[in-house]
Order: structure tokens, then sequence, then C-alpha cells
């Protein structure tokens, strides 16, 4: 009867599990295939604060940083690419010669080609080290597109060789912030719109998954109690809480 009821209750709770996972993409996010994506526990600060200053990101886990976020001359907060990484950004005006990373809305395509209105894919090298999310300076105060706003940075890096397409969601305030997540196309050349995530379809085959493994691991070590239940009682006799209530054989009371 246990089994029956627990297989019940794991389909009740695959259904509920699906049905979650087609609302896991939030309002600013969305689903799309072959997306791989990660959200830290808890945000990665930033910021002109010891120990916090250069925040570095490896958006594949591989070991290898794909871009810093860099507050070390506390006027200033950047985002610096890696090797031939690039962030897509707006270049300022001559006779200057950086830029500022530039903010995207959910929904806006990450490729090559999202140059559109004099952005440009800036890179870690020359003069000029990667792109300004913003600047500070008394008594003017902080000046840049991403004074206290929530949006997605256009990134391109990459993997084995071959250049790969991604968004990280930054949260900045001033000078100092936080990653709240990042995701990228596991295809090479392939645009990903900013705000993807894996599709609903990926997502509930994930959970199945682990909902199934679940279940298996259970009923396993159900199986295995009830077995052991049986050995112990062919004596005559079970020991109830390691002794403390003891149930006899009708010959041991007949003694």
């Amino acid at each position: 009867m246990r089994l029956a009821v627990s297989s019940r209750s794991c389909r009740l709770w695959a259904g509920r599990l699906v049905t979650l996972a087609c609302l896991l993409p939030a309002s600013d996010s969305f689903g799309q295939g072959n997306i791989a994506y990660f959200q830290p526990p808890t945000p990665l600060g930033y910021g002109p604060v010891p120990g916090f200053t250069m925040l570095p990101l490896d958006l594949d886990r591989d070991g290898v940083v794909d871009f810093t976020i860099d507050s070390s001359l506390l006027q200033s907060t950047k985002v610096v690419p890696g090797g031939s990484n690039r962030i897509l950004a707006l270049p300022e005006p001559p006779p200057d010669l950086g830029s500022y990373v530039h903010p995207l809305q959910a929904g806006e395509v990450i490729f090559l080609t999202s140059t559109q209105g004099g952005l440009a894919w800036v890179d870690g090298n020359g003069l000029v080290r990667g792109s300004t999310l913003s600047a500070c300076a008394a008594p003017f105060g902080c000046v840049g597109p991403w004074v206290g706003l929530t949006a997605f940075a256009g990134v391109e890096f990459e993997i084995a060789g071959a250049a790969h397409y991604g968004w990280i969601r930054i949260a900045n305030f001033d000078l100092g912030g936080n990653v709240l997540d990042w995701a990228y196309e596991t295809r090479p050349g392939v645009p990903i719109f900013a705000g993807a995530v894996p599709e609903p379809s990926t997502w509930a085959l994930m959970m199945g998954g682990g909902l199934l493994f679940f279940y298996v691991s259970r009923k396993k070590r159900t199986e295995t109690s009830k077995h052991s239940f049986d050995r112990s009682t062919r004596g005559g006799s079970v020991d109830w809480n390691q002794g403390v209530t003891r149930v006899r054989s009708v010959e041991a009371m007949r003694c």
C-alpha cells in the first residue's frame, strides 16, 4: 500500500514540477534551445571596496577567466574581456578613446552584427582596456548608462577557439553592483537573445530526471527495509526502537 501511495505522490509531484518548469523563466527572460544558464547562489558583488575591486567571471566554468569587472581605479567600473573575448559597447565620441557597455533589454539579439546605432565589439587590449559601466567624479557625481540600472550586457567569448554569444545580467548602482546571472549559446557562431534561458522542455527534462532518480532510490530503500523486517520476524520476535519494546512469540509466552 505504501508503494502505491508513493507512486501516486511522485506522479503528482512530477506534474507540479513540470508546471513549475514552464513558469521558471521570469518576465525578463524567455526560453531558447541549446542555452547554458548559470545563476550564483547569491549575487556576485563588485565595487571600490577592498576585496571586491576585481570580480573575475568564468562563464563556462572551464577554469579560465572570460571577463573581469574592475573597480580598482576607484573612479570608474569597467568590464575587461580576457584574451580575444569582446563586449558590446557604445564608443565615446572623439577625441575620447573609451566606450560604455551598452545595456540591452530582454529580447534584443546578441550576435556579430549587433552593431546598429554605432555599437561596437570591444576587447580588453590596447590603450583603453575594456568598456566602462559607470564613472564618478566629485562633486559632479556618476555618469554612464548603467547608473542605477539593471540590464543585460552582450558578450562574445571563445570556447575551444570558437566564438560563442551570451549575456550577463548586471544590477549596477554607481561604482558598485551585482552580477545576477548569465547565459550563453552552446553552439558556436549562433545568436542569442538577451535574457534567453533554457526552454521549458529542457527544464522539465532536467527536473524529471532528478525526480526519477529520487523515486527509484526511495523505492529501493523501501524494498530493502521490507526484506530486513521479514527476516527479523522469522525468529519469533521483533525489537522495536533498539529493544525498548519486545513482542514475543506465542510459544515463548506459554512457557
